[in-house]
């Protein structure tokens, strides 16, 4: 080993070494030091070292990429020394570190967003104005996951002044054409751009952001009876059937497309007046990469956004071409070989391949309670871009910016759906754990979960050569959750038969998706799944 000291003073002489601490000691100090900051935070194990250490060292990343501003605020880098604080990105660092129970840098850096809203009501940190949505869906989550209620009422005019901005542009495109018909774009957003490409058009991507932010603004304002909060909320919804006309519209006149089992879906444009793959219309733009706003930025993002529903046939149709076509086809400088990705479409497929982590794949599936496409999508857009020295993310394979935290919070926000989600009014434990995990003797652990709830803990202990996998759950006390849903695969496949609990009432087991849904009735939970011999 070699300790190097680097002093923090002007003019450090060999002498000064003398007094120095032992190297030990700063690792204790510097161990303990992290530790802290990260106990309130969310903790998970897994049999995997590795990804348990990926887990916690992107916290740290993201931390560490961050800067303070005015000893209150917090502007949270999207890169380690790149780009800055981009509001087109950074809030999946914030999305992420929330997920995780970093509950505090969450509210740091969504105030140093909202501090810079400017008069008209949009924000913009230099790139674009799309992040004025992202931002308001962001601090939209953010009041839903802590309920604070006080701190909204602080931010209050100003979140409204941001969605009432919102409003006034869509009533810009409100327009008729010669016959007294709507325009196709009637009561979107007007043209915009959404990340490097300056080409303004109307993203489905860049008004599915205002849509949400919008929606989750509106939502959390009404729940504090803030004055004009239905109104916005009315807004929303018409905002959403603009959207969701306007997508039809274009998607009757763009071309069928082939899956690889030889059946033809309808394609899913990217925006208003793209009748088809927007490669097409602008070949070799965006440094020959401009199919991929189809993928990264495509309208599959309506789905998460809550424009269209996930188990619809539409979003069956979208994820199965992106699925057999586009993330199998040449990558950006890595995984070029598409008969090499084809042939190998399990490790070298699930996910894109310029910007991974822009495409919200694993959102879908999980909103979708499709379990293997996103474990798969999960393992494998990870190790695509994971630096094994640091284990920090890379932007584009291994190339692009060093320390990427904006791929760094989709990581973490989709840790946290493998380990627990919201739906609607129950809490969902271990939804996408892998079965792999729980081989006898194996254990999942998770403590300090955020959640609507209320903060959650559980741990699985697989006794699977007895016969049964075991859960200990701590359930939520802010509010009671309807039921508590936990999903036990068993690693050879077996079917569960029946479960047992105590502080718990058992209201079904459900063996083909591997579930058992309870009844919290007291603050400790002992449940064991049994499965047929």
């Amino acid at each position: 080993g070699c300790t190097v000291y680097i002093p923090r003073w002007q003019n450090a002489t060999a002498a000064d070494l003398a007094d120095m601490p032992q190297t030990g000691i700063l690792a204790d100090l510097t161990d303990a030091y992290w530790r802290r900051i990260m106990e309130p935070a969310i903790q998970i194990e897994t049999p995997d070292a590795l990804l348990n250490n990926v887990i916690a060292g992107s916290q740290m990343h993201c931390m560490l990429a961050a800067r303070n501003e005015d000893g209150s605020r917090i502007s949270p880098w999207i890169g380690a020394f790149s780009y800055g604080p981009l509001e087109s990105e950074a809030h999946s660092v914030i999305r992420g570190m929330m997920a995780c129970g970093q509950h505090e840098f969450a509210r740091r850096a969504l105030e140093y967003f909202t501090h810079r809203i400017n008069d008209e009501g949009f924000l913009t940190t230099g790139y674009t104005v799309m992040g004025t949505g992202w931002h308001l869906w962001t601090l939209g989550e953010y009041y839903q996951l802590v309920q604070d209620k006080e701190w909204l009422h602080k931010l209050a005019p100003t979140i409204a002044k941001a969605c009432r901005w919102i409003m006034a542009e869509r009533r810009k495109t409100m327009q008729t054409d010669v016959h007294g018909n709507n325009v196709p774009e009637y009561g979107l957003m007007p043209p915009g751009v959404g990340a490097d490409w300056e080409v303004y058009a109307y993203y489905f991507y860049l008004n599915g952001n205002y849509y949400a932010g919008l929606k989750a603004a509106a939502d959390a304002l009404a729940d504090i009876d803030f004055e004009g909060a239905k109104a916005m909320q009315a807004d929303a919804a018409d905002f959403r059937d603009a959207i969701e006309k306007a997508f039809t519209w274009i998607q009757e006149r763009a071309p069928v497309v082939p899956l690889r089992d030889r059946t033809w879906v309808p394609y899913y444009p990217t925006h208003v007046y793209a009748p088809g793959p927007i490669e097409y219309l602008y070949m070799g733009e965006d440094l020959g990469r401009s199919w991929c706003y189809d993928v990264e930025l495509g309208s599959h993002h309506l789905i998460p956004m809550g424009v269209i529903h996930p188990k619809s046939t539409q979003a069956t149709w979208t994820m199965n071409h992106m699925e057999d076509v586009q993330f199998l086809r040449p990558g950006w400088f890595y995984y070029e070989d598409e008969a090499a990705n084809h042939a190998d479409w399990f490790n070298l497929g699930g996910f894109a391949k310029v910007q991974p982590y822009y495409a919200r794949t694993g959102e879908v599936y999980a909103q979708r309670d499709d379990v293997k496409p996103f474990i798969r999508t999960y393992f494998n857009s990870l190790m695509s871009l994971l630096n094994r020295e640091d284990l920090s993310l890379w932007e584009h394979f291994m190339n692009g910016a060093y320390n990427k935290t904006h791929e760094t919070g989709y990581f973490l926000h989709q840790t946290r759906l493998m380990m627990l989600q919201e739906r609607d009014n129950e809490l969902w434990l271990a939804p996408f754990v892998t079965s792999n995990w729980l081989h006898d003797g194996m254990r999942v652990a998770v403590r300090n979960a955020p959640t609507i709830f209320g903060t959650v803990d559980y741990t699985i202990t697989s006794h699977v050569v007895k016969g049964y996998i075991e859960v200990s759950i701590t359930p939520p006390q802010r509010r009671r959750p309807e039921a508590l849903v936990i999903r036990l695969r068993h690693p050879y496949d077996k079917k569960l038969s029946h479960a047992e609990a105590t502080g718990a009432q058992v209201i079904r087991v459900d063996p083909n998706n591997a579930t058992v849904h309870m009844q919290p009735s007291q603050d400790s939970i002992i449940m064991r799944a049994f499965y047929v011999e």
